[in-house]
């Protein structure tokens, strides 16, 4: 017989740290606009530049974002079904 082991806090923190990771990289992101928002100096052609590049930067963070979100939301969906099952089988014993 098999035997299925779940660390609830495991589960529980794995999805915490996906979403902080998440939450960090927004947080640096939007630093990064800020500061350059803040250089009016920037000459156009070097501004040009930067935000063609920020526009991959941008689409490729998007892509990650909804990739850790998604992550974080099945972690936290597979603890709940986990608990669930433990409770149905815990009840057909008490």
């Amino acid at each position: 017989m098999s035997t299925i082991a779940v660390n609830y806090a495991a589960l529980a923190d794995g999805r915490d740290g996906l979403i902080a990771t998440w939450n960090r990289i927004e947080g640096h992101l939007a630093e990064l606009d800020a500061r350059v928002a803040a250089t009016s100096d920037m000459e156009a052609q070097t501004l040009a530049g930067y935000r063609a590049l920020k526009a991959r930067w941008d689409a490729a963070a998007q892509d990650r974002q909804q990739t850790l979100q998604a992550l974080a939301n099945h972690v936290g969906r597979a603890g709940e079904q986990y608990r669930s099952v433990d409770a149905a089988m815990a009840a057909q014993f008490g």
